[in-house]
């Protein structure tokens, strides 16, 4: 496993922006997709208001509210992308910090829909580095984050820092005409999550969403090298636009004890719409593995709804990650009954959980 994720940090900062081809898919069209309205949400769809809206004085008018346009926009991050990331750190807010180098690298992802209702988008990112071939000589590939998009979500699963995550319920008057957003890492544990608005251009080139403010674990970049804070601060916006969608990312970073912030943090990855010679390959894997990585989620799930905080350690005491055990079982899961299937995931959450 140590070999698999030292291929995540290779294709991550290697700058794989030569495995493309000249040919650009075309983008799914956003202007037109609220055309039939919010079809599917009951009363909302047919332009009534909510009582929710309705008593809520500070709300936008209720047409102003398109959960199907939204929606588009969502799905419109799916796709084969070259990708950029870029974070600088900015001010220092403690006396006497040194703001770390700016951190840059690149790396090539498929973005699919694994799930789609009318209220509910689950986009799953793959790595793709077609440089390296794998045993059957097809382009390496490696499961990435995943989002979670869910309108009108009633209850948040919030990172408190310190490993803590917490359920936190929305009032309807919250919720109403926002869509969540819930992030997972590589094992489908928790990241973080927060809610938002998107807002659309009158011409539909462009679609934006931005979080409420959001508590954020210390990301990979930051994990393996320092650990001089605790939690990252701040709020997201995804830009969706004709050729591809960027993230960006307004932060502070705090130290918990004594609630001090030693630097803020501006991050930019863009997503920039390119054919990939990996993508099928990438395809492949997601359609090999569905079954084990539902399985994953299903039991993740089954954790929080149980536990409404729930403490998730990092790593074990010998310094496995849950996907040092989740990622070779994937592969040779297909050979797995159902239930032992399900019993051995369960044995791998279960020994990262502390309830």
């Amino acid at each position: 496993m140590a070999r698999a994720m030292a291929m995540v940090m290779v294709m991550v900062t290697a700058g794989m922006l030569g495995c493309a081809s000249s040919v650009t898919p075309p983008r799914p069209s956003l202007a037109n997709a609220s055309a039939k309205g919010a079809e599917g949400n009951g009363a909302q769809g047919n332009g009534t208001q909510s009582n929710a809206t309705q008593s809520n004085a500070a709300d936008a008018p209720r047409r102003a509210c398109d959960p199907a346009r939204d929606r588009a926009a969502i799905r419109a991050m799916a796709g084969e992308y070259r990708v950029s990331f870029a974070f600088d750190e900015t001010e220092p807010r403690t006396k006497g910090y040194v703001p770390h180098a700016p951190y840059r690298a690149s790396a090539s992802e498929v973005v699919q829909v694994l799930e789609e209702t009318d209220r509910k988008v689950v986009l799953q990112h793959v790595l793709v580095h077609a440089g390296t071939k794998s045993a059957n000589d097809a382009p390496s590939v490696m499961k990435h984050w995943r989002q979670d998009w869910t309108f009108e979500d009633r209850e948040l699963l919030e990172f408190r820092g310190n490993g803590v995550w917490e359920r936190r319920a929305l009032s309807a008057e919250q919720a109403a005409c926002t869509w969540s957003q819930a992030v997972f890492e590589v094992d489908d544990g928790p990241r973080y999550e927060s809610f938002g608005r998107w807002t659309h251009e009158r011409q539909g080139e462009t679609s934006t969403w931005t979080s409420e403010e959001t508590w954020r674990p210390l990301p990979r970049r930051e994990y393996t090298k320092r650990s001089d804070y605790d939690v990252l601060i701040g709020t997201n916006r995804h830009v969706v636009t004709p050729n591809g969608w960027r993230h960006e990312q307004d932060t502070r970073k705090l130290v918990l004890e004594g609630r001090r912030e030693l630097v803020g943090e501006r991050g930019l990855n863009r997503y920039e719409r390119t054919p990939l010679d990996g993508a099928e390959a990438a395809r492949v894997y997601l359609r090999d593995t569905a079954a084990f990585w539902q399985t994953v989620r299903d039991e993740w799930q089954a954790v929080f709804t149980k536990n409404p905080r729930v403490h998730v350690q990092a790593e074990t005491d010998g310094g496995e990650r849950l996907y040092d055990r989740l990622f070779p079982m994937a592969r040779t899961a297909r050979d797995l009954r159902t239930e032992d299937r399900k019993q051995k995931v369960r044995e791998a959450i279960a020994s990262f959980v502390v309830r």
